[in-house]
């Protein structure tokens, strides 16, 4: 199997894709179902045994899980660190004199 080349551009432009098809895909779930129904319908398609089909399946179940865990992780390390949190201020201002 080919090395896959997995990007945000690819990726918008099939949910672009998509979204002409159906306005409603413009939601990220149901993109994601429209993918995953690609993958069933290109793979019903084929001339292979059931339970070959069915071990696929289960195999391309768990790539997609071990890619959203990698893209989780990888949208982490990019993301800020959170700010610290607020803590109680307390101090009483006065205006400048005018002397």
């Amino acid at each position: 199997m080919s090395e896959l080349q997995l990007s945000a551009k690819l990726v918008a432009e099939l949910q672009q894709v998509i979204q002409a098809h159906d306005a409603s895909a413009s939601d990220p779930g149901v993109s994601a179902q429209y993918l995953c129904a690609v993958v069933g319908f290109l793979l019903g398609q084929q001339d292979m045994p059931g339970p070959r089909k069915t071990e696929v399946l289960d195999q391309l179940g768990a790539f997609m899980k071990h890619v959203a865990e990698d893209v989780e992780q990888q949208k982490q390390q990019q993301a800020p660190p959170p700010a610290p949190p607020a803590q109680e201020a307390f101090g009483i201002w006065k205006p400048k004199s005018k002397a």
